[in-house]
């Protein structure tokens, strides 16, 4: 199918190489007046595999270009009842981080200069349904997907709200090499993308602006002068595919917060789904496809609850995590009352000695790391305390 994506940032980017991979014609049009915001962005193995599948360019690659940086797993610091963990990615895969200002265009630039997408500098107010096509500016196609986010549309709010406000700033890189940082903090949490050519760390400072304020945040104590704000509501769409002619991915799609690089899987995960769709577009297929996708969404909430639920050494000083704290443990209560869904999937795979339980992009293994460290046992006690 001939497809329209609309915008050029890191989701249309994501699924414009899925929509090729699955056979399909993609077309991007931009608003060449519209400035992008350029924010510091790290991925799952899975994003680097589909660049790697679809334009033969590693992680490597985006490294000697000093696009990227190589990210082996995430340094969680003062989350849980130990200081620091690693929960590191599983089967030595690897993934990266970068900053959206330059990776972008790097991409951008491949598949226009390749020929891969013709890009198209207009706007676009909206579109018409003719004779079974889509028309844009007087262009046909087939099928059309919006990226470009915070739009007036319909929207669903989460089941709890986490953060939504960040302060962006660089710190100097200190020890952190390969490990995404994620640093629990009095108001919220630290985001930490190292990159160790230029020698600094990419951070934001992540909080609720219903329960903290700007002012309650003492950046200037870490020698940090320079920041940007920026603020978001937490929320998600009520289908992924609109119509038998238009589906939405990206922040248009949905957004909640950057915790473990899930919103950048989720935009791979869901435009599989819209592809899958494209292969027989029935109303029961999208029904089916639209369905999955708010499994997905319930199944990313309920990670983040279990990241939540840890809490972190700020717990009894803090009204963020006494907040988010309970809301999580009510959750993951209200889903399986007589054991925690995460604890039961981890104590069948042990006694089965399988590594088949799976929620959202986290498997047994994930599950097991995640235990572990934010409780300080060792996997080798793990049953015990089970």
């Amino acid at each position: 199918m001939k497809i329209a994506l609309i915008e050029k940032g890191t989701s249309s980017i994501i699924t414009a190489l899925t929509c090729i991979k699955n056979g399909h014609e993609v077309e991007i049009y931009y608003d060449p007046n519209k400035p992008h915001l350029s924010v510091g962005e790290s991925t799952t193995p899975h994003i680097g595999m589909l660049i790697n599948e679809v334009l033969g360019i590693s992680i490597f690659d985006m490294c000697f270009e000093n696009i990227a940086s190589i990210k082996v797993g995430i340094n969680f610091i003062d989350w849980g009842k130990q200081n620091s963990f690693e929960h590191n990615f599983n089967n030595n895969q690897i993934a990266f981080h970068f900053e959206s200002g330059e990776f972008n265009p790097y991409i951008n630039n491949f598949l226009e200069h390749n020929g891969i997408i013709k890009y198209i500098p207009e706007k676009v107010e909206g579109y018409r349904i003719v004779n079974n096509s889509i028309i844009i500016n007087e262009n046909v196609y087939d099928f059309i997907i919006f990226s470009n986010g915070w739009e007036k549309d319909s929207y669903y709010s989460p089941i709890i709200e986490t953060v939504n406000s960040a302060l962006l700033y660089t710190q100097d890189i200190g020890n952190h090499l390969h490990h995404t940082v994620h640093r629990a903090t009095e108001n919220g949490w630290q985001f930490g993308l190292p990159f160790p050519k230029r020698k600094l760390l990419k951070c934001g400072y992540l909080f609720n602006n219903e329960i903290s304020s700007e002012s309650d945040i003492d950046l200037k104590s870490n020698n940090i002068k320079n920041f940007k704000k920026i603020d978001w509501v937490p929320r998600y769409s009520k289908s992924l595919i609109q119509n038998p002619f238009c589906a939405y991915n990206g922040n248009r799609l949905f957004f909640f917060e950057p915790l473990q690089a899930l919103s950048l899987y989720y935009y791979k995960e869901f435009a599989e789904y819209i592809c899958g769709f494209l292969n027989q577009t029935t109303e029961e297929r999208m029904n089916y496809y639209n369905n999955l996708y708010h499994y997905e969404i319930w199944a990313y909430q309920l990670s983040l609850a279990y990241h939540y639920k840890f809490g972190s050494k700020f717990d009894d000083a803090s009204p963020f995590w006494k907040n988010i704290k309970e809301k999580s443990l009510n959750f993951l209560n209200n889903v399986k009352p007589n054991e925690e869904l995460f604890v039961h999937n981890i104590k069948n795979d042990l006694q089965y000695n399988t590594e088949y339980s799976k929620i959202g992009t986290f498997n047994v293994s994930d599950h097991k790391q995640l235990y572990c460290g934010m409780n300080g046992i060792s996997l080798e006690n793990i049953f015990s305390k089970l």
